[in-house]
């Protein structure tokens, strides 16, 4: 692509995104509910002719960096699910966890182990803190703990990382954390196995106490197959839901187990992770009276969001995803979901529409580096001890 053509691209998949029609369950969504919120059309193309910086050729990775800057000028902090995402994955074979601010490897292949626990100081000889800074100009983000939870993920992406203006990546990249190197063949990544995630629904028993694994809100039938068992166990009179992890999906998935757990004693474990239908579901839990334990969430429980405005671009590699529903939560924490048509009148109906709203945990408590290296869940063990009795969530 020269400039032009790329331009041109970024401005069809926008138009898309703006004024597309979707139809989906029985409804017809018409775009964006407010995609020019914060800047008019004017300025998108202003800014995005000034923003294109010079070059012979644009690529795929240029594709990519251009609409996830313009998706954060355009929408930050209000839309953290409007995004460019690859298409086929190239992912480390690393768990990254950013802890003090420091970027550390907490877990990794078995070959690798030897990396375990060390710092990430510069990848391909960039230090560090200028690939922060470059990753957080194309994230949007509700908050620092949120950015975080990205930057988790964007770090161990090999192809988000090719897009970096900083680095200048081809068939490698290596990871320098002071006196040792690890270099990763882009044309030869294992696979990583993260040995402490348990699969979504998972279920296990603690004397009288059910922990139930929900760390993804999709796969319907096996929600009623684990609620299912849930009804048939006997002498279980405690709940603990493992939400953490929980990017979303679809929230009506969730009343199955809200329903279920409606008037049980309920422990939630939450993370800055949890996000989109997952936060729907942790709001639900609280509403029927579970304690919540953990990391608060890092994302507003009011954004936009109902990703339905999907774009395939083959020749590049790349989907986009656009919200089509603004969810509002109210004062009695009542959801409203507002669409394109309805929500300049909902921005006179609402007064703090736009109003950034985090649900708060009832007993703070973060994995440290011991705990990721040692597979310690401090979080569950917490938990435990709180159903048990043998301490009290204050």
């Amino acid at each position: 692509m020269n400039k032009k053509e790329l331009i041109n691209r970024i401005n069809e998949v926008t138009q898309f995104l703006v004024n597309g029609v979707v139809k989906k369950n029985n409804y017809v969504f018409n775009g964006h509910p407010c995609f020019y919120l914060l800047h008019s059309k004017q300025e998108f193309e202003n800014k995005l002719k000034e923003s294109v910086i010079d070059k012979e050729e644009y690529s795929k990775f240029d594709l990519y960096y251009y609409l996830s800057y313009m998706f954060k000028y355009m929408l930050h902090p209000y839309d953290c699910h409007t995004r460019a995402m690859f298409i086929d994955k190239k992912v480390l074979p690393l768990k990254v966890r950013i802890i003090n601010d420091i970027p550390y490897i907490v877990d990794c292949n078995q070959n690798l182990n030897q990396f375990k626990g060390n710092e990430i100081k510069k990848i391909n000889g960039v230090n560090i803190n200028i690939i922060i800074s470059e990753l957080e100009k194309i994230i949007c983000y509700s908050s620092k703990a949120h950015l975080k939870s990205i930057l988790e993920e964007y770090l161990i992406n090999a192809n988000i990382l090719q897009s970096l203006p900083s680095l200048s990546i081809t068939d490698s990249i290596v990871f320098n954390s002071g006196n040792n190197e690890i270099r990763f063949d882009l044309n030869n990544l294992d696979t990583y196995k993260d040995k402490s995630k348990k699969e979504n629904y998972n279920l296990s028993i603690v004397d009288d106490i059910a922990i139930i694994t929900y760390s993804s809100c999709k796969d319907e039938n096996k929600m009623k197959d684990l609620v299912h068992k849930l009804e048939n166990i006997s002498d279980i009179n405690k709940y603990i839901v493992d939400l953490r992890g929980n990017g979303g999906g679809d929230s009506s998935i969730n009343s199955h187990l809200v329903k279920f757990l409606n008037g049980k004693k309920v422990v939630t474990l939450c993370d800055e992770r949890v996000f989109s239908s997952a936060r729907m579901c942790l709001i639900d839990l609280k509403n029927i009276g579970s304690k919540i334990i953990g990391t608060a969430p890092g994302t507003s429980i009011n954004c936009f969001g109902n990703c339905v405005m999907e774009k395939e671009i083959h020749d590049m590699n790349l989907v986009v995803y656009g919200s089509a529903t603004y969810w509002y939560y109210d004062e009695n924490l009542e959801c409203h979901g507002i669409y394109k048509k309805d929500f300049v009148k909902a921005l006179e109906k609402y007064p703090n529409l736009l109003k950034s709203v985090f649900i708060q945990v009832d007993k703070n408590i973060e994995l440290t580096r011991e705990d990721y290296l040692n597979q310690n869940d401090s979080v569950i063990n917490y938990a435990v001890d709180e159903l048990k009795e043998k301490r009290k969530i204050i």
